[in-house]
């Protein structure tokens, strides 16, 4: 679930300030969401088709002809796994941009310079140039590996120059639709919506009637290699401002950074884990106050699991651990049971645990220091650590079914064997 197009990459929220304030911006309705259903038979015509390739043309213009633009956009990911949210912010000012994805990167364009860097390495970035042959959009692609970013201004306003109109539903895919097609155009109370379809699945662009700017992209698709039956939904909701410059002027500052060749030479590179080797120490502070370190749970056996909010399936798991470590406690053998927030600031994970309720401690790995320890690069993951401080278990994902009760009532029991008996072997 962390990666269905590429501002889904890591987990870490970044503590983002306002790239910008509006200036003279009008106020806008919010566009609400739609459905390839609300499209009737006059919507398809090819009068109505032909509309809306003038309506895209137009907005992409509005896009290039802005002297400046602020955009705050939450992406919504639904499917069976379960909802998650991601946030990023952008800003764009003549040939200067700014594009800020939640707890995952920070691409800055000056010039014909790329510039990117992560929360996870304060220390690195690495840059390329655009040749006067090429399209900032193309490099921005070859960046992020190919995904590129969901932001329909990167397309129209630092795509090619010139376009045929008829290419222009090509550049929406967002990562979930590959070839759209125009087939539907209507008119709406805050503007106007185009249906495009494609491989996949289909997506409707809506667009702000006095601004030209997209105000929501609704998808429905299903991703490549996944069962036919198996849809996601993605709602791109834009809070898009046109400006008449931003706040502040975008800068990079390399000063205290090494470049680096590549994306993955930004990311810290994680310690292999073993079962059998000792348990990698950790000090971390709790939701609820104080501190734990793992050298003062030495003989108890300990179970961590590693998760964030933003995780589908580490959600659906939690009431699973939940229950585990409510055996725990009652129990009456030396078995302690932690949840481990990777990556994400207090108040995002208090938020999230005290509306669910959760009864066992939670520790907080804000800089990802314990994640890295325990090569927690793909999340959920459960470490059972044994009386002698060694590894005893890992299991990365779900082993069981949070939906099935047989199924989950099932790894209770095995999970509730192999800790007891860890336990009665202490000493």
């Amino acid at each position: 679930m962390r990666m269905f197009t590429n501002v889904l990459i890591t987990g870490a929220i970044l503590a983002m300030a306002p790239l910008a304030t509006a200036q003279d911006a009008p106020a806008k309705a919010t566009a609400m969401k739609a459905n390839a259903s609300d499209f009737v038979d006059a919507d398809r015509s090819e009068v109505a088709i032909e509309k809306g390739i003038e309506a895209l043309a137009a907005s992409r213009q509005a896009y290039r002809n802005a002297a400046a633009i602020s955009e705050s956009i939450t992406i919504v990911v639904s499917s069976p796994m379960g909802q998650e949210k991601v946030s990023m912010k952008s800003a764009y000012e003549k040939a200067d941009f700014r594009i800020e994805m939640d707890g995952q990167m920070e691409i800055t364009g000056i010039g014909n310079e790329l510039f990117m860097t992560i929360p996870q390495s304060t220390d690195k970035y690495m840059s390329q140039s655009v040749q006067p042959s090429g399209s900032m959009e193309t490099v921005l692609m070859q960046m992020t590996g190919g995904g590129g970013i969901p932001d329909p201004a990167v397309p129209f306003r630092l795509g090619k120059a010139k376009l045929q109109p008829k290419e222009i539903p090509g550049l929406l895919s967002m990562g979930a639709v590959m070839n759209p097609m125009l087939k539907g155009y209507r008119t709406t109370a805050t503007g106007s919506q185009v249906l495009l379809e494609g491989q996949g699945g289909s997506s409707i662009v809506s667009i702000n009637g006095k601004t030209g700017l997209v105000d929501r992209i609704d998808i429905s698709a299903t991703p490549p290699g996944a069962p036919p039956d198996f849809k996601m939904d993605l709602a791109f909701i834009i809070d898009a401002k046109v400006m008449k410059s931003l706040g502040q002027p975008i800068t990079f500052d390399s000063t205290g950074r090494t470049k680096v060749a590549g994306m993955q030479e930004l990311f810290p590179q994680p310690k292999s884990l073993s079962k059998g080797e000792a348990a990698p120490d950790f000090d971390l502070e709790l939701l609820d106050g104080g501190k734990v370190s793992l050298a003062s749970l030495r003989g108890s056996v300990v179970v961590l699991d590693f998760w964030a909010t933003w995780c589908g399936p580490c959600r659906a798991g939690m009431p699973a651990m939940n229950e585990l470590a409510e055996w725990a406690a009652s129990s009456g053998s030396d078995i302690k049971v932690f949840a481990v927030n990777v990556g994400e600031p207090k108040e995002k994970a208090e938020q999230y645990w005290k509306g669910e309720k959760f009864g066992f401690p939670c520790l907080l790995d804000p800089d990802n220091q314990a994640a890295m320890a325990y090569n927690a690069s793909s999340i959920p993951l459960t470490v059972v650590i044994g009386p002698d401080g060694k590894v005893a278990e890992i299991e990365v994902g779900l082993s069981f079914n949070p939906r099935d009760e047989a199924s989950k009532a099932k790894h209770l029991e095995e999970m509730q064997a192999k800790l007891q008996a860890m336990a009665a072997k202490k000493g």
